[in-house]
């Protein structure tokens, strides 16, 4: 979930320059598990009921992953990153796995797309692409063997943040959660462009929308907001009076402090547009 201007490839990033590799597991799960209805939502939205084979692009720690499996049970969930570790991780969960760079375009799936002219015999009917798409240095690419291996049906979801996560209640502390939230855009963190155009060159037929999911008050959501806080403590945009404000902040992160957790992601379903692909083949 990383939403800094650096190249990785978590399935719903977030910053994680100054922690370390357990401390950005962590955020990840956190994530899946105060926001987990988020996926349900995404979906109910994207219009798939059923799956039989699902590619998760950029899955990371397999939060996104672990969610896609419980929607499509019936479905092989095949997940793609190229972090050794997390393929690890990933593997460890029982998915498959293929290590890739997206980069490079939309992989081979391990023993079932060999060649892209293979797609179509072996069709992926849900791709999903959670805070991962910018990160790839050429989305045309990808987003062009997306196409070809899906199934006729087959639905390609992209999923951004339209905004960071907002926590705080007081009208005081969310007021320095928007000049926390301020001072992060300055220094880049969740920076993605629109991607309809981007999507619908690619030779698709898109949808965009806005998802909002609120997240009770948990032992868990409030670790997660904490740990927002504290990435947002080594901002260099943040005034001396904020920063000194966000540890304050920081002590008291007990029960003390009202939360309203809720996030708003953009969401781009995207099918073949047959008109565009025959006309590309005339």
């Amino acid at each position: 979930m990383d939403h800094q201007p650096h190249r990785t490839r978590d399935n719903d990033h977030h910053p994680h320059q100054r922690s370390g590799s357990h401390d950005q597991h962590r955020v990840l799960d956190l994530d899946a598990e105060v926001f987990s209805d988020k996926v349900a939502a995404v979906l109910d939205v994207a219009g798939p009921t059923a799956a039989r084979s699902v590619v998760d692009l950029g899955a990371g720690t397999g939060a996104g992953s672990r969610l896609l499996r419980e929607r499509y049970p019936d479905a092989a969930v095949t997940c793609v990153d190229n972090d050794p570790q997390m393929l690890e991780l990933l593997r460890g969960q029982g998915f498959d796995v293929v290590e890739a760079d997206l980069d490079h375009g939309f992989p081979a799936l391990a023993g079932s797309l060999p060649t892209a002219d293979a797609a179509a015999e072996t069709p992926v009917d849900v791709v999903w692409a959670s805070s991962s798409l910018h990160h790839v240095a050429d989305p045309a690419r990808l987003l062009s063997g997306v196409r070809r291996a899906l199934s006729p049906g087959g639905v390609l979801v992209v999923v951004e943040l339209a905004a960071l996560p907002r926590f705080l209640s007081h009208p005081r502390e969310a007021l320095l959660e928007q000049r926390c939230h301020a001072a992060a855009a300055a220094e880049g963190w969740n920076h993605h462009p629109n991607w309809t155009p981007v999507i619908e060159a690619a030779g698709f037929s898109v949808t965009q929308s806005e998802v909002t999911t609120v997240a009770p008050v948990t032992p868990a959501a409030r670790e997660y907001a904490r740990q927002w806080f504290a990435r947002f403590l080594h901002l260099p945009a943040l005034t001396a009076d904020d920063r000194d404000a966000v540890e304050d902040l920081l002590e008291r992160f007990s029960n003390d402090i009202a939360l309203e957790p809720h996030t708003t992601r953009t969401v781009w379903v995207a099918t073949p547009d047959q008109n565009k692909i025959h006309s590309s083949r005339k």
